[in-house]
């Protein structure tokens, strides 16, 4: 009888632990990225140079990829996207400025179904490498703050992405072959935006 029981106990301990939902592993993607970056305007603050002025950064194409882990309603990315931009300045004596950027960005999910917007905010490595004089380069903490659109078929999907990269320039704290060559006088943060567009691929 004691047996019986005890068998009868063990059943049921085995139903209730397989109507038990096991943990759901975070799902890994890599996404290919392609779009364009509107540079950001910079005559105000860049007043160095006699003669001429700086202007900003010139629109110019952005592409990388992103490896990320999403578990609705939660994501985490990394970025490595590079944009050869360059410097716009009055008198028509324009020099490439290439972008990277490096960055970790932490993500809100929208809505749990296969389409779903998305916003988050990140940090990272931002490297401008000004292509005049002696090339001099800098790299410096910056951020990410954006949100897209999220669009999934089974291993493969479809996303958008709208993101503001800040890239904080203190000048006491930049090279001075830096500082001349891009001119500028004051600290300032640059504020390239990122339109893009991108394939996921889900493992």
């Amino acid at each position: 009888m004691r047996a019986r029981h005890l068998l009868i106990i063990l059943l049921l301990i085995s139903m209730v632990t397989l109507l038990i939902p096991k943990p759901v592993a975070a799902i890994p993607a890599v996404t290919f990225v392609l779009g364009s970056m509107i540079g950001d305007s910079l005559s105000e603050v860049l007043q160095v140079r006699l003669g001429t002025i700086t202007e900003g950064f010139e629109n110019a194409p952005i592409l990388g990829g992103r490896m990320g882990w999403s578990l609705f309603p939660f994501a985490v990315e990394g970025s490595l996207l590079y944009s050869p931009s360059a410097i716009d300045s009055t008198g028509g004596d324009s020099f490439g400025a290439s972008i990277m950027y490096a960055e970790v960005e932490a993500q809100m999910l929208i809505l749990p179904g296969p389409v779903s917007p998305f916003f988050g905010g990140g940090i990272g490595l931002h490297s401008i490498k000004l292509q005049v004089g002696s090339t001099p380069r800098e790299t410096v903490i910056g951020y990410v703050f954006g949100g897209g659109l999220r669009a999934t078929f089974g291993t493969l999907g479809l996303r958008v992405d709208i993101k503001d990269h800040i890239t904080p320039l203190k000048i006491t704290e930049l090279d001075p072959n830096f500082v001349d060559a891009l001119g500028t006088a004051v600290s300032n943060n640059l504020h390239n935006i990122e339109f893009s567009g991108g394939v996921t691929i889900k493992f």
